[in-house]
C-alpha cells in the first residue's frame, strides 16, 4: 500500500461571531484547521491530520505542507512507519526550511499537521486507535520512532525506556480492559472573555448539572473585571470545586505578580500563561515572588527543547502540551517522558478545532505507560465538535476512551464543503 498524494485544505469556522475562544489577546477568533489528507492506492485507507489556527495565516501552514510531500509520496506505509523519525528529522531540520524556524512557527505547525496525518494513517493500517497502537508497540521500537535530539541531557533514551517498561508492568493482561477508562476534564467553554455575566452563569450552572468539577475562565484585560469574574464563578461553583484562570500572556512579570496577588484570595488552582510564553526566567521570578501559587503553560511552547528548559528550571507546575503546537507524537511523547522524570503533572491544552479529539489519546498514553504522577486532568471545550465524524465524547465531566482506528480528527464532508476558505459555500 503506497502513498499517491497529499491534499491540504484551509478550513475556517466563523466562531468570532459568537465570541467563542475570546481571551485577553485573541479577540476575534475564527477557529481554523490546516487539514491534511494522505491518499493511498487503497481508497479505503487515508490519513487525516490537522493543525489548529485562529484564522489569518492558516493558508501559510497549508502552503508549507506542499514542501513536505516529497518525503512520503510513492513510499509504502510500512516503510514510513519504520523510518518515521528519519522523515521527521528531514522535515523539521530541512536545510532550507529550517531558516524559517527552526522547529518553531508556521513550518512547525505545518509539520504537526503532516505528522498527525501520518500517525493517523499508520494506526488505521493496523486498525487501532492511536493510544492503543502506541501502547502495543515494543518499547525500544517506540523509542526509536521519537526525537531525543537536544534533550538527552535531560532524559536519555535508556531512561525513557526504563520509565515506559516500569509503567507497562501495571498494564492488565487484557489491554481491552482499558477501554472503559474515563479521563477527568475541566471546561473552559463557560468562561470566554467576551461572554456576558448572564451567559457565564447559565453555562456554569449547566455544567454543574452535568457533573463538572473543574472550571477555567479567561482574564487579563481589566483586573477589576477579572476580580469580578472570579468572584462570580467562585460563588456559583462553591468552594468544593476547582477554579483556574488564564491571562493568555498579556502581563509583564511585575504585573503578573501584582495581579496574581489580587486574585489568589479566590483559591485559584493554577494561573495559566500570565506572561510571555518564552520567558522561562520570568515564570520562575513569578513563582519565587509568590511561592504558594501554581503556574501552568505549554500551549505556546514551540518545541521539546523549550519544554525541557521550563521543566528543568522549575518554571512551571503544570505542563500543558499542545497536540498541534509541537510536531506531533515524535516530540510529544519525549516531553511527556521529561515531565514524568521530573514528576510534573501534564494537563494538555485542548479546545479549538480537533485538539480535544487529539488529546484524548495523549492522556491515555501518558496515564498508561509514562507518568507516575497521580494527578489527572485535561482541558475540554466542545467548540466545533459538531463538525467531526467521531468527536470526543464526554461523560460525567471526563473523556470517554476512543475506540475507532486512527487519531480521531476526520471532519465531515458537509463541513468541508461549507467552510473550505477557498471554495466553501459560507466564504464564497
Amino acid at each position: 500500500m503506497k502513498i499517491i498524494d497529499v491534499i491540504t485544505k484551509d478550513i475556517r469556522f466563523p466562531t468570532s461571531k459568537e465570541d467563542t475562544g475570546t481571551d485577553a489577546v485573541h479577540v476575534d477568533c475564527d477557529y481554523s484547521a490546516t487539514y491534511v489528507t494522505i491518499l493511498t492506492d487503497n481508497k479505503s485507507i487515508s490519513g487525516i491530520g490537522l493543525t489548529f489556527t485562529i484564522g489569518k495565516g492558516n493558508d501559510l501552514c497549508c502552503r508549507s505542507i506542499d514542501y513536505f510531500k516529497e518525503f512520503i509520496i510513492g513510499k509504502k506505509i510500512t516503510d514510513i512507519e519504520d523510518n518515521i523519525n528519519l522523515i521527521w528529522n528531514k522535515i523539521t531540520n530541512h536545510s532550507q526550511l529550517r531558516w524559517l524556524g527552526p522547529q518553531k512557527g508556521t513550518t512547525h505547525l505545518a509539520a504537526a499537521a503532516f505528522f498527525n496525518a501520518i500517525w493517523d494513517l499508520i494506526c488505521k493500517y493496523y486498525k487501532k486507535p492511536l493510544w492503543r497502537y502506541i501502547i502495543d508497540l515494543d518499547t525500544n521500537v517506540l523509542i526509536n520512532k521519537l526525537s531525543f535530539t537536544f534533550i538527552e541531557d535531560a532524559i536519555t533514551k535508556e531512561e525513557a525506556a526504563n520509565i515506559i517498561n516500569n509503567k507497562k508492568k501495571n498494564l492488565p493482561k487484557n489491554i481491552d480492559d482499558l477501554n472503559s477508562t474515563i479521563f477527568p476534564a475541566y471546561t473552559t467553554a463557560a468562561g470566554w472573555l467576551g461572554y456576558s455575566d448572564d451567559k457565564m452563569q447559565t453555562l456554569v450552572k449547566d455544567y454543574l448539572d452535568h457533573g463538572w468539577k473543574y472550571f477555567k475562565i479567561k482574564i487579563g484585560q481589566d483586573i477589576k473585571r477579572d476580580i469580578h469574574r472570579c468572584k462570580l464563578i467562585r460563588r456559583l461553583i462553591g468552594n468544593e470545586n476547582k477554579l483556574m484562570v488564564d491571562s493568555n500572556q498579556i502581563w509583564n512579570v511585575q504585573e503578573s505578580i501584582e495581579n496574581i496577588n489580587k486574585l489568589k484570595k479566590f483559591d485559584i488552582m493554577f494561573y495559566e500563561e500570565p506572561t510571555n510564553p518564552d520567558d522561562i526566567i520570568g515564570f520562575k521570578k513569578i513563582k519565587n515572588a509568590i511561592p504558594e501559587i501554581k503556574l501552568a503553560t505549554g500551549e505556546m511552547i514551540h518545541n521539546k527543547v523549550m519544554f525541557k528548559q521550563f521543566i528543568e528550571n522549575q518554571s512551571l507546575d503544570y505542563c500543558q502540551i499542545d497536540s498541534c503546537r509541537i510536531a506531533s507524537i515524535n516530540e510529544i511523547i519525549p516531553v511527556l517522558l521529561i515531565a514524568s522524570k521530573f514528576n510534573i503533572p501534564v494537563i494538555p491544552h485542548a479546545g479549538g478545532v480537533g485538539l480535544c479529539e487529539y488529546v484524548q489519546h495523549l492522556n491515555l498514553i501518558n496515564k498508561f505507560i509514562i507518568t507516575n504522577n497521580s494527578f489527572e486532568l485535561c482541558e475540554y471545550a466542545e467548540s466545533c465538535s459538531e463538525h467531526f465524524v467521531n468527536p470526543a465524547i464526554i461523560k460525567d465531566g471526563g473523556y470517554v476512551t476512543p475506540l475507532e482506528p486512527g487519531y480521531s480528527v476526520r471532519i465531515k464532508e458537509s463541513s468541508i464543503k461549507k467552510y473550505d476558505f477557498k471554495s466553501g459555500d459560507f466564504w464564497t
